[in-house]
């Protein structure tokens, strides 16, 4: 499952900001024509949705921050798997969003608080991770051939079933050309991969190993094939045990076990009504009370009329 970030971040980097802000003193700039002060840029932008949310954000981090702890190693630990994942596209995905790499690191310690604050609330229950365990399917590889033509992916099937092999139909209608030489073979993954379109995922969790898709698997339309459906066949070529130790997101070997109950945790992290409820209780234990009325807004769906 590729590391992401949810929750806490939209306006994470203007709530930095804000917060730098007030430790300075109130004027921004001076000129001939007069000065700029952080009253007057405030109350410009106080009614704007991105100062709305800096705000209920900088007050969910602080009311997390007094609660739970995250380590500056986890952090770090975060940090290096998503810049494992984006590879080359790392200071793109940070431009585009706006951000340095502090302030990604701040966005990434504000997404673990939360994450403590939603599995303290949501614990993994052993039903739970019972019936993950049961539904999972290890790191498995497979063959595949894509096309966009669903009568030639039912003819490849169909002379697979008269005994051709895996190696020769791709040879012969593979495009791709790193195919060819990988025998059409994917990259290991299994139940939670995010690379793969959920239909592959979950026809390839009914095969067993050594056994192909009786028919093609319709797939997701891709930037590859300029918006047409393709049609996969597939299969599997080995699969570990359950039994095994899985890698996690940080790069690590943990039990299946372990390895399960952190991805039931950052489903429920991408739960909108847990992270409702979540913070609606934080702040209820905080005690949080929306002091300027143009504010009110921000924390509609996370207060009572009466501290509101």
């Amino acid at each position: 499952m590729k590391y992401r970030l949810v929750g806490i971040g939209a306006s994470l980097a203007l709530a930095v900001i804000l917060s730098g802000c007030q430790a300075k003193a109130n004027t921004l700039v001076k000129s001939d024509a007069g000065s700029v002060t952080q009253t007057e840029v405030f109350k410009q932008i106080e009614d704007q949705a991105p100062t709305q949310q800096a705000v209920q954000e900088l007050t969910l981090n602080k009311v997390l921050n007094q609660r739970y702890h995250v380590s500056q190693a986890a952090v770090t630990a975060k940090l290096k798997a998503f810049k494992r994942q984006a590879g080359a596209n790392y200071h793109a995905i940070l431009a585009r969003n706006q951000l340095t790499e502090a302030h990604l690191k701040t966005q990434i310690k504000a997404n673990l608080l939360l994450e403590k604050a939603i599995t303290a609330k949501y614990p993994v229950t052993k039903a739970q991770l019972k019936k993950a365990r049961a539904a999972y399917m290890p790191m498995t590889t497979v063959q595949h051939i894509a096309t966009t033509n669903e009568k030639q992916a039912q003819k490849i099937i169909t002379d697979l079933n008269a005994g051709a092999s895996f190696d020769s139909q791709v040879k012969k209608y593979a495009h791709n050309r790193q195919l060819h030489t990988t025998a059409g073979r994917l990259a290991p993954f299994d139940s939670y991969t995010q690379a793969l379109a959920p239909a592959v995922v979950q026809a390839t969790a009914k095969l067993q190993v050594g056994h192909h898709v009786m028919k093609p698997v319709k797939a997701v339309a891709t930037t590859d094939t300029e918006g047409q459906p393709t049609y996969e066949i597939i299969k599997v070529i080995s699969r570990q045990s359950k039994a095994a130790t899985v890698t996690n997101d940080d790069g690590k070997r943990v039990t299946v076990a372990n390895y399960l109950r952190a991805q039931l945790q950052q489903q429920r992290m991408t739960d909108k009504q847990a992270q409702v409820a979540t913070i609606r209780s934080l702040f209820k234990t905080a005690h949080v009370k929306v002091v300027d009325t143009h504010f009110v807004p921000a924390f509609s769906n996370y207060l009572t009329a009466k501290n509101a």
